[in-house]
């Protein structure tokens, strides 16, 4: 049964049995919340505590900017995702660790206090866009529900606006993407693809839509191997993205971008995929952070005592000492080893220190095209894509979204 307690009612009401809090609805909750369902079933009251309802699946962000998929192919239901949750739909402001309570702001304006016997903190991070002036009123992101789709439309309103006027055409068709990560690479090229189809004229072509990738860093995608980066380089080439390296974005205005060698680059659209930053939590503040204000986990995942955290908003240590990773993969992994470490230390039993391996890393090129680097072998081309795709909609978070997904997919092939 999925309840929803916005305002007023005590989530845990009349259950009885440990109660599990998860903050946010990311990777990390809903694989925490499978883990404890599995391993504990009904003997677990498990709620979240979330603004949205819906998990917002990144894997396809590239697909929805390039139009090979509508921005709702990124919504999982929680009624779907986590079923026998209940959904305390709001904001948490505050946490007293002492009396194991969560402060909640709902949607509706109520405050409502959520009792725990045990929190898992997943509220992710945002987009650092703090450092750069303007980058805040005038630069998409995609990090959160529905930011591609609002990307998507701005796009095709440029679009619309270029062909109506062909006096500020350039700038109308003019994208800056800052960040050289895979997020950027992925997001510059499905924008390009999408530009180009748009207006028919090829990305970087004369008269044709302007796709330019800044990455303060000289390497991009340094996720991936040597021989995945050249992959990206060429991918790059081949989509007519302009690529800017060792400089970065230091002024962000409605109709352009300022870098920090002068250069203006004309642009109504700016979209960052920069470093991110986790927003502190009042109840929390005195647990030590790194510089991104994530919290330094243990082996075992915890930051204090009944308290867990993972994925973007922890900095989680593997057994060499070494943080591991921050992607979507490395999420689920933590997000289910939190989940049987709270199921053991329910049952009484010894929590494990984190060994989660991943899989690999994957880019999408759109158009059937990726890069795949799994098991220490590399995949490429119609291979990768099609190994990526699979990947990607069994790990989504609802069986059901999976198979609608998976529809949209054959209907936009033609197959």
């Amino acid at each position: 049964m999925n309840t929803n307690d916005e305002a007023g009612s005590h989530p845990r009401g009349p259950r009885s049995g440990p109660h599990v809090v998860l903050l946010g609805v990311g990777y990390v909750s809903v694989w925490a919340y499978r883990a404890l369902r599995r391993s504990l079933g009904d003997q677990v009251h498990i709620t979240v505590v979330a603004p949205v309802d819906a998990h917002s699946y990144h894997g396809w962000t590239g697909e929805v900017l390039s139009g090979e998929l509508p921005p709702e192919a990124q919504r999982s239901p929680i009624a779907e995702a986590l079923p026998a949750a209940a959904h305390v739909r709001g904001w948490a402001r505050r946490v007293d660790r002492d009396r194991r309570t969560v402060e909640v702001e709902c949607a509706d304006g109520a405050t409502v206090t959520v009792t725990y016997d045990h929190l898992v903190v997943g509220i992710g991070s945002t987009e650092d866009v703090s450092s750069v002036p303007g980058l805040q009123e005038h630069g998409f992101r995609l990090r959160h529900l529905g930011q591609a789709g609002a990307l998507a439309a701005h796009l095709d309103q440029c679009v619309a606006e270029a062909a109506r006027s062909s006096y500020d055409r350039s700038t109308s068709l003019t994208v800056v993407v800052a960040g050289g990560g895979l997020a950027g690479v992925e997001s510059s090229i499905a924008v390009s693809q999408r530009l180009a189809a748009a207006t028919g004229a090829p990305t970087g072509s004369a008269g044709g839509p302007r796709v330019v990738l800044v990455s303060s860093r000289a390497e991009l995608a340094q996720e991936l191997r040597e021989g995945g980066r050249e992959l990206v380089r060429q991918a790059l080439r081949r989509n007519g993205v302009e690529v800017l390296t060792g400089t970065r974005v230091v002024e962000v205005a409605a109709d352009g971008v300022k870098l920090d060698d002068g250069l203006w680059i004309p642009a109504h659209t700016t979209l960052a995929t920069v470093g991110n930053r986790v927003m502190p939590l009042p109840g929390l503040d005195d647990l030590p952070v790194d510089d991104r204000g994530r919290w330094i986990a243990d082996r075992n995942l915890q930051v204090a005592q009944d308290v867990w955290a993972a994925g973007d908003a922890a900095v989680v240590p593997l057994k060499s000492g070494a943080p591991a990773p921050v992607d979507a993969g490395w999420a689920i992994g933590e997000g289910g080893w939190v989940g049987d470490n709270i199921a053991r230390v329910i049952r009484g039993k010894q929590q494990k220190p984190f060994g989660f391996k991943s899989i690999g890393v994957a880019a999408g090129f759109g158009q059937r095209s990726g890069v795949l680097e799994a098991w220490g072998i590399a995949y490429r081309g119609r291979t990768a894509w099609f190994s990526r795709m699979l990947f990607f909609l069994y790990y989504m978070p609802s069986r059901e979204q999976a198979k609608r997904v998976y529809r949209m997919l054959r209907a936009k092939s033609g197959d």
